[in-house]
């Protein structure tokens, strides 16, 4: 079943319910053998989990199942020179970024190579004031910079395009191993090793790492180095690298690389260390945000959406607002009390960066709605606060459903009006690959089909706007550019009732790109004490209710459809099972991503071209 249904202010949002497969007899068994409920494995089926060794990968992934490092291209040398840095002694900077990837990654190995009995320093540079990657300037002026003799300089999530820049550290004495995990660019990074599965011949199973989980692999690398060279073979304690998991489960979650079947082993671990409580930093952050109870545990188990929606845009604040390496303390602290002031201080800075992208994002929709702006990529410059440009541009995409480029005015040393950018953009379009039709035009670029950060001159940016609209449009020209919203299966509230959400769904996460939280949709459940909520009435809550049973509901920026469920007392309901956690209860609520009336009587049935999904349009 199709649905067409007017979404935001410039396109249509399709709903589309996904056809029901049935159970191989593997699958039967194993729904047997685990006790599964029928919900759970027609998902299981739905998404190709069929076959007995798919079906116990995905629902029980383990470390085991994980490629050799050495399968990593440019990791042969770069454990090697990392090992021989730790076998001599040499000062060791890791060069981080600011965003939640960076941070996670970089207090990664900082806390592997202290472990190692290394001492290595960080240097993650200032958003606002040096922007992304290597500086020369930064790095000259840091302390291991200043140590004379052999060095090593290892980047985090950084460092593939930086060019001139490790030539110059090169200069300065340093080997320079990279880790990233962005498109390399044609020309030949120039430090000593290179890790970065996107590389071209790389032979390793997925090209989907996040930073954080190129760090961990380099780790791993360098032990399994260490480990040949018999430098564990005195008194020398071999490090654990599964204690880094946790934050290779929050930089993946925070980075929304897909969870295939790697990241989907490297994550499932992690959430499970996090839920260990071992690192003092990650367990602040829990308790300020809820997740902890009275006994200071963990009520129910962490989720992704724990991780993506309360624990990343703490650590991002820092990076966004104020000095990421505020973030990097926090996760390599281990003392509770440091670990509360500088947790407070990072949901301080969140709650700070909530009001000024609030008010950047009115400002953005308003000149948009003035003015009569193209319909294939918003692109705006502003007196915008830098650090928040990202996620305001993530807003605008979800509301108006095209591309967005936000770019923030700052004058150079010349006076010179620069424009420091970041876009966003939606399925079908990807934003690197229109960036680099404009390169001509950019003086900096970088990142991926959904994400790109840019630097241009201000008196380029008409003809560059005039060009992405035009490589964009191709793009959309090319590509199916309706917007979907891909429902699993019909499940009425009642019947979500009798699975016991926090156990079966535990079993399917983590969920993200790749697996994505279940969607379902209610057709027969009645809407009642249906009320506004928040700023501006923004948001809608409500209680679904069917053969006596209720469920509460919440839905997000959809306050307009008051009147309407007022009115309409049986709407159709899409949703996702919710967590909520409340004095200690953790109940399960309905997340609502949808509401539309139902198809009147008689309305004409089309079929899709495809002649697999039948739908109706509203």
């Amino acid at each position: 079943m199709s649905i067409i249904a007017k979404c935001n202010i410039t396109d249509t949002v399709q709903w589309r319910v996904l056809p029901l497969i049935d159970a191989s007899p593997e699958l039967q068994q194993i729904a047997k053998e685990k006790n599964l409920h029928p919900i759970t494995v027609k998902l299981l089926a739905q998404r190709g989990y069929q076959k007995k060794k798919d079906i116990e990968d995905f629902l029980e992934p383990k470390l085991a199942n994980l490629p050799n490092p050495l399968d990593m291209k440019g990791m042969t040398e770069a454990a090697a020179i990392a090992s021989q840095a730790v076998m001599k002694k040499t000062p060791i900077l890791i060069w981080g970024d600011y965003d939640v990837d960076g941070a996670t990654g970089t207090a990664l190995l900082v806390t592997f190579f202290r472990a190692l009995g290394i001492e290595a320093q960080y240097v993650v540079p200032n958003r606002i004031t040096h922007g992304y990657g290597l500086h020369t300037d930064l790095l000259r002026s840091s302390a291991t910079t200043r140590i004379v003799g052999e060095k090593l300089l290892i980047t985090v999530d950084c460092g593939i395009s930086a060019h001139e820049e490790i030539l110059a550290a090169q200069e300065m004495g340093y080997q320079v191993i990279v880790t990233d995990h962005h498109e390399p660019p044609q020309e030949i990074c120039p430090a000593e090793a290179i890790l970065n599965p996107k590389q071209i011949s790389c032979e390793f199973p997925t090209e989907e790492l996040a930073g954080v989980g190129v760090a961990f692999y380099l780790a791993c690398g360098v032990r399994q180095s260490l480990r040949e060279l018999g430098f564990f073979n005195g008194k020398k304690v071999e490090p654990d690298v599964r204690d880094l998991l946790d934050l290779v489960a929050l930089g993946t979650i925070a980075d929304m690389v897909p969870l295939g079947r790697i990241n989907r082993v490297l994550v499932k671990e992690g959430l499970q260390k996090i839920e260990q409580l071992k690192r003092t930093g990650i367990r602040a952050m829990l308790g300020l945000c809820g997740l902890l109870d009275s006994q200071k545990k963990i009520n129910g188990n962490i989720r992704t959406e724990d991780i993506g929606f309360l624990l990343a845009p703490m650590i991002n604040a820092a990076g966004r607002l104020a000095d990421a390496g505020l973030a990097v303390q926090l996760l390599l602290s281990q003392n509770s009390q440091e670990s509360m002031v500088l947790a407070q201080k990072l949901l301080d800075l969140n709650s700070t960066r909530k009001s000024i992208g609030q008010e950047v994002y009115t400002q953005a929709l308003a000149m948009h709605s003035k003015h009569n702006v193209s319909n294939k990529c918003y692109i705006l410059s502003g007196e915008f606060h830098h650090g928040v440009i990202g996620i305001v541009a993530s807003r605008l995409v979800e509301t108006l459903g095209i591309p967005v480029i936000l770019f923030s005015e700052e004058k150079n040393s010349a006076g010179q009006t620069i424009l420091k950018g970041s876009g966003r953009s939606v399925p079908g379009v990807d934003l690197h690959a229109a960036l680099e039709q404009c390169s001509e035009l950019l003086a900096r670029y970088g990142g991926h089909a959904m994400a790109a950060g840019l630097t241009l001159n201000m008196n380029e940016l008409e003809v560059f706007r005039e060009n992405m609209n035009k490589e964009i449009g191709k793009q959309m020209h090319i590509n199916n550019f309706t917007r979907l919203l891909t429902i699993d299966m019909e499940v009425e509230i009642d019947e979500l009732a009798s699975m016991n959400c926090g156990l079966q769904l535990q079993l399917m996460e983590p969920f993200g790109p790749g697996n994505s939280s279940p969607v379902f949709l209610a057709t027969k459940s009645t809407t009642i004490d249906v009320k506004t909520m928040g700023a501006e009435n923004l948001h809608l809550k409500l209680t679904l209710e069917r053969n006596g049973l209720k469920w509460k509901g919440i839905a997000f920026k959809m306050g307009a459809h008051l009147t309407h469920l007022r009115a309409d007392k049986n709407p159709m309901i899409a949703y996702s099972p919710m967590a909520n956690r409340f004095r200690d209860k953790l109940t399960w609520e309905a997340k609502v991503l949808g509401i539309q009336p139902q198809p009147k009587r008689g309305e004409p049935i089309e079929e899709e071209s495809n002649n697999e999904i039948q739908g109706v349009s509203i």
